[in-house]
């Protein structure tokens, strides 16, 4: 991949965490996932630390309930929609 790039750019390993979590505390059942960011060459001990800002919130993602009588279609539903959403977002990268 090194290869590939032009004259004087660097290639960086990338860290992306995902995980649903509530967005209100008073006001009904909003949750999202929020998407973080980290680069790798970072030490695991100093990135998991919440005061050292290793990780950069890059976008929140929807969480939605889809109304379909299969449940395992709902799961298909429900991953694509995360996969287009991480397309769009990660496209610049």
């Amino acid at each position: 991949l090194q290869s590939a790039l032009p004259h004087g750019a660097t290639l960086l390993g990338t860290i992306l965490s995902l995980d649903k979590t509530c967005i209100t505390s008073l006001s009904g059942d909003h949750v999202a996932h929020p998407l973080l960011i980290s680069l790798a060459n970072i030490h695991m001990d100093t990135r998991l630390k919440s005061s050292s800002n290793a990780f950069l919130l890059t976008a929140l993602l929807p969480v939605v309930k889809f109304i379909h009588k299969n449940k395992r279609m709902r799961g298909v539903l429900q991953d694509r929609l995360i996969h287009h959403c991480l397309d769009i977002v990660l496209e610049p990268l």
